[in-house]
């Protein structure tokens, strides 16, 4: 292997050798401009070009207007029906014993967080308020689960609660 040529400029006497880059460099580098070229084809790229996969930023902005429907719909299911499936009941229960037993305590009776048992809910027991509740958190403890669990779920869970819910007489005494 002959020794690459020393280019005629020098730098407190470093000399630099004139090696060319390696090949694996250079494919990576034109596979990149490959790629640019073919994501500018497929996407909006430029101000005259709507690309060919029809995507806009329009379409984007309606498809997550429409999950925010739906999550709006699901805002409007009737608890007292679902509370009415003993299987829907039962996942409710396996849900609330996994995540909320902890402040609710394992029978609802109210540990850290208050007695769900009873019939004096400070931001009220209708069905929207559950899951409101359940949804986006309270002031003061309670966390917003509809990060932490699936639409479906937040919807078992309110399930349970409601079917548990005046259940007992003020302070967790037995109706």
């Amino acid at each position: 292997m002959s020794e690459a040529p020393v280019l005629d400029h020098s730098c407190d006497g470093i000399e630099e050798l004139d090696n060319p880059l390696p090949r694996w460099w250079l494919y990576l580098f034109y596979l990149s401009i490959v790629f640019s070229l073919g994501y500018a084809v497929y996407y909006p790229s430029l101000w005259f070009w709507p690309g060919t996969s029809g995507w806009t930023q329009e379409k984007q902005w309606a498809t997550s207007t429409v999950a925010r429907t739906a999550v709006a719909a699901a805002a409007e299911v009737n608890l007292g029906e679902l509370a009415a499936k003993p299987e829907t009941v039962e996942a409710g229960r396996k849900l609330f014993s996994s995540n909320c037993a902890s402040c609710h305590g394992n029978n609802a009776e109210g540990k850290i967080g208050p007695c769900l048992t009873d019939s004096e809910w400070k931001f009220g027991s209708e069905d929207k308020n559950i899951l409101e509740t359940i949804r986006k958190g309270r002031p003061g403890g309670m966390p917003a689960w509809g990060s932490f669990l699936k639409p479906d779920q937040v919807t078992t869970v309110a399930a349970y609660v409601h079917s548990i819910g005046n259940t007992t007489g003020p302070k967790g005494a037995p109706k």
